[in-house]
């Protein structure tokens, strides 16, 4: 890449960055803790699927990670006052605690904040207010840090409930393939980008893909590629680890960058 992330986006009228899965600290840190490797062992049995997702949500409320604070802030600052637009397709809104703006963000693939029922007609509910779910966190919590990660050989665990309806957390994941996805949390948001996207079109564009897998390509990877393919002006940077490549119609306009996209915005960033 002839030019830094810096001077790329100065150059730049507006601007667009996808979120994706090497950003996903969570999934990370518990597979790295070995206090989580028998409750883990657990939500892999039949039945027991429904799990995970409270467990990721444990490991979540209960901790942070200072790399993936620095890379936020420091893309945040580095694009200083120019317009953006963010969409991830990951749950962790993280980019809302460390300076990005939540009128510019949009997370269409779900979030930590509140539960659904089966049905996408009903109503969401704010996760820390089902007694529930939440006694059901606090005793993983427990087994972590109390038992040091030891559930037992009979242990089971109960189903959140609110109002006779079971409760899953509003997000889009295989554990969750026999539900309806509520996208109520979203939508509104998504509309904007939208709106946001179509004004694009003969703008100096610039669009930062940032770790985004192949867990929904249709989110943030592939109309990406389509943007830039469209939009003469638009210039793509793709940043992952492994699936860094990019379609041969844009080859004249996309950095594609073998590296770890957290890393890469740490690195870009230090300059500052």
């Amino acid at each position: 890449m002839e030019q830094s992330l810096l001077e790329r986006i100065k150059a730049s009228d507006l601007c667009i960055i996808g979120i994706g899965s090497e950003w996903n600290w969570v999934k990370k840190g518990i597979k790295s803790d070995r206090r989580y490797c028998q409750i883990l062992e657990y939500c892999k049995d039949e039945g027991n699927q429904w799990l995970l997702p409270i467990v990721e949500y444990e490991y979540a409320y209960y901790n942070s990670n200072k790399k993936i604070e620095d890379a936020y802030r420091g893309l945040c600052k580095m694009l200083g006052d120019k317009k953006y637009f963010l969409v991830s397709d990951i749950v962790f809104q993280d980019a809302l605690l460390y300076g990005f703006d939540p009128e510019k963000c949009v997370y269409p693939c779900g979030n930590l904040m509140y539960l659904q029922t089966s049905s996408d007609k009903d109503e969401l509910i704010s996760a820390q207010s089902v007694p529930d779910f939440m006694e059901l966190v606090e005793r993983i919590h427990g087994i972590i840090t109390d038992l040091d990660g030891n559930i037992g050989e009979d242990s089971s665990f109960s189903r959140p409930f609110y109002k006779g309806k079971e409760l899953y957390l509003n997000q889009k994941r295989t554990e969750y393939s026999k539900i309806v996805y509520n996208e109520s949390a979203y939508i509104n948001k998504w509309n904007e980008y939208m709106t946001y996207l179509s004004r694009t079109l003969n703008s100096n564009l610039l669009i930062l893909e940032l770790g985004v897998g192949l867990e929904y390509p249709t989110v943030v990877r592939w109309p990406f590629e389509k943007i830039t393919f469209i939009n003469k002006k638009a210039h793509l940077i793709r940043v992952h680890e492994k699936l860094y490549h990019h379609t041969p119609e844009i080859e004249g306009k996309t950095d594609s960058i073998p590296m770890n996209s957290v890393d890469y915005c740490l690195q870009e960033s230090k300059g500052l």
